[in-house]
């Protein structure tokens, strides 16, 4: 599977994707429907890519335009592909790669982020707690990009009710499919 970095000061740079069992990358159609939908937006934005798999996300918003990324992933293999996809594209001074469960990570910091990237593994459906903990990560007017199978569309549906979060809108591609979630305005 051959991952690249579309647009940016990175265009075209090859990302290596981890040797993990299971691991599926963003399609780049996915990828480029998402960054679209963000805009001029990512511009200085800080972001937090979780389940960060090869980068892949994080550093398409970094070669965009992106102030700042943390990654975050709980596999080794994962890390060491991001550390070298990092140092690949020089983004080292614009990021964070940390090994670490996302709902550890996310319950020990308190950074806000404009832009949250979440790509578990389709099968993973354990995300109610870390979706309860983001509602406090998001920026006011932040998003957060939740990748997951199409089918789980109702799960996930009944996982941000109740979060203090809400679903804007999704975009669906075949087997794929991302909501556009943000928090609900506080009164």
């Amino acid at each position: 599977m051959e991952l690249r970095v579309t647009t940016g000061s990175a265009k075209n740079k090859k990302l290596i994707a981890p040797e993990i069992p299971g691991f599926r990358a963003v399609q780049e159609i996915a990828k480029s429907s998402m960054f679209s939908i963000i805009g001029g937006k990512i511009e200085r934005a800080v972001c937090l890519d979780l389940f960060a798999g090869s980068g892949n996300l994080g550093i398409e918003a970094l070669s965009r335009g992106a102030a700042w990324c943390d990654f975050v992933d709980g596999t080794s293999g994962s890390v060491e592909a991001i550390r070298k996809n990092v140092e690949n594209c020089r983004f080292y001074d614009k990021s964070s790669v940390t090994l670490k469960n996302a709902v550890k990570y996310v319950a020990a910091t308190d950074k806000k982020y404009d832009f949250i990237f979440m790509d578990p593994f389709y099968t993973d459906l354990s995300q109610k707690h870390l979706l309860n903990l983001l509602k406090d990560r998001l920026k006011e007017n932040g998003q957060l990009f939740y990748f997951h199978a199409s089918e789980h569309a109702p799960e996930i549906k009944t996982m941000v009710e109740g979060s203090g979060l809400v679903i804007n809108d999704s975009r669906e591609f075949g087997a794929s499919i991302f909501a556009i979630i943000s928090a609900l305005a506080k009164n």
